[in-house]
């Protein structure tokens, strides 16, 4: 089976799958090159579910096996990459500003809906659970996820959370460093090995924090200092698409564990309410 008649067969059973089954594909999608390294166990293990799954899976795919899936994948990333990179997505030089705003928006759905498939419903629990109970949120994140961590913060000190994110990495690691275990720590990276942000994770980690990550890369430095880790698409075409398609997915999870996080506080609906009353009296 080559690499289209995997996708089509992907495309045929679209819908069939298990929740376990769709992470197992999104993952495969997202990074054939990757799951064509890893042994079953890993695999298992990054898809949260067991090495069963994996091999029904394969099967389900036309494989005799998980061994057989992973040469097939092994060689459908085997053809070079094209030379000419898109600016973002797989929108050309000569697309009107219509034919950009189609094609993003596509690109947005399709990282959205992946996020979604990558997340299981019991670590979105878990992370909500930690959440809503912490004492302090510290929140790190650089670049285009700094944008994604003031944005959780403000929405979770409007509902009366004490949350805070910061401007430099020393301003990060004085507030990690005086972390306890009442407390949690969020750090956002894409890649995954964002220098600045793994440190004050490493160092809110020590304090006694539990620790949370949202990140790409599930096998990147970051993950390996976040107790709990809430994966999102890793699809990057193009000089900007990184940046867009991580920052919507980011806020596709930050907006979910807020909205968790509120429904668990008895007087978030009356903080938000307050809050929105006293911004909307000053604009008057």
């Amino acid at each position: 089976m080559n690499g289209s008649d995997l996708q089509s067969r992907l495309n045929a059973l679209q819908g069939s799958f298990s929740p376990a089954e769709k992470r197992i594909i999104t993952i495969i999608r997202l990074n054939p090159l990757g799951v064509a390294k890893m042994g079953v166990t890993e695999l298992a293990k990054y898809a949260e579910t067991s090495t069963a799954t994996v091999v029904r899976t394969s099967k389900r795919l036309g494989f005799t096996g998980y061994p057989a899936l992973r040469l097939a994948l092994a060689a459908e990333t085997s053809s070079p990459m094209p030379i000419e990179m898109p600016l973002a997505a797989d929108i050309g030089d000569n697309d009107s500003p219509k034919q950009i705003l189609q094609k993003l928006l596509e690109f947005e759905v399709k990282g959205a809906t992946e996020t979604t498939q990558l997340l299981s419903a019991a670590t979105l629990e878990q992370a909500v659970s930690i959440l809503s109970q912490a004492r302090r949120i510290d929140i790190y994140g650089t670049g285009a996820s700094a944008l994604v961590a003031q944005d959780f913060c403000q929405k979770l000190r409007r509902i009366g959370v004490v949350a805070q994110t910061f401007g430099s990495t020393d301003e990060s690691l004085v507030s990690a460093c005086q972390l306890t275990n009442a407390d949690a720590a969020l750090a956002i990276s894409h890649s995954g090995q964002t220098a600045d942000v793994i440190e004050a994770l490493t160092q809110a980690k020590a304090a006694g924090a539990t620790t949370l990550a949202i990140t790409a890369n599930g096998r990147a430095a970051l993950t390996r200092k976040a107790d709990i880790v809430l994966r999102t698409s890793s699809r990057e075409m193009g000089f900007r698409a990184a940046a867009m398609a991580s920052r919507t997915s980011q806020l596709l999870i930050i907006d979910c564990l807020f909205i968790g996080v509120a429904q668990r506080l008895p007087g978030a609906r009356d903080a938000l309410r307050k809050t929105h009353d006293v911004v909307r009296q000053r604009r008057r």
